[in-house]
């Protein structure tokens, strides 16, 4: 063989590898919730008085996506251990299933749609879907700006977003309850491993 045919075949052989690095996905990263540093808050309106909140701190689920691909989000709370301020009747009824239904269901789960780490870093919409009372509704938050280089591990992850009670089966209460429950989400990160 000579060189000239040689050359071309290293040369083709070089390109091809060249051309299929470039063409390969990002590498994906899975980052889990670090629970024990997470929360979720909701917060409703007694018509004529100021809003009651409520506080859960079981939380759990994952960041998965790349700096180039982008993220999705899955945050889950477990509602059973529900705080609630004010008289204890309020907890009563969070917890009723004229409210949250947290006995017969207690995860309260949010899967958001694909986003981007300019979204992550600078904020924006966060589409996706919330699970609540056993019912699974298109909702929209707002991820705040971030104020660290890493967000979830130098600093928190801020989600919050309202929804429309009687869109998820909460009619009870009209004449006392406004329709709008406030909900927002703090998260970190744990380190971050391949994903599978």
């Amino acid at each position: 063989m000579s060189h000239a045919p040689r050359a071309s075949l290293f040369l083709f052989a070089a390109l091809a590898t060249m051309a299929a690095q470039a063409q390969a996905p990002p590498a994906v990263k899975t980052l889990a919730i670090d629970g024990p540093h997470s929360s979720a808050s909701f917060a409703v309106t007694l018509r004529m008085r100021k809003p009651t909140h409520g506080y859960l701190t079981r939380v759990s689920g994952k960041f998965a996506g790349s700096k180039e691909a982008g993220w999705t989000a899955v945050v889950q709370v477990d509602g059973r251990n529900v705080r609630v301020d004010g008289p204890r009747w309020m907890e009563r009824v969070t917890r009723s299933d004229a409210f949250l239904a947290l006995n017969r269901y207690p995860t309260i789960r949010f899967e958001s749609e694909l986003f981007s780490d300019a979204v992550l870093h600078e904020g924006g919409t966060l589409a996706g879907k919330l699970t609540l009372r056993g019912l699974t509704q298109p909702v929209s938050f707002q991820l705040l700006p971030s104020e660290c280089d890493q967000p979830g591990r130098e600093c928190d992850i801020n989600v919050q977003g309202t929804v429309s009670r009687h869109a998820f089966g909460m009619t009870a209460y009209r004449s006392m309850v406004k329709d709008e429950v406030d909900f927002r989400f703090t998260v970190r990160l744990r380190a971050e491993k391949p994903s599978p």
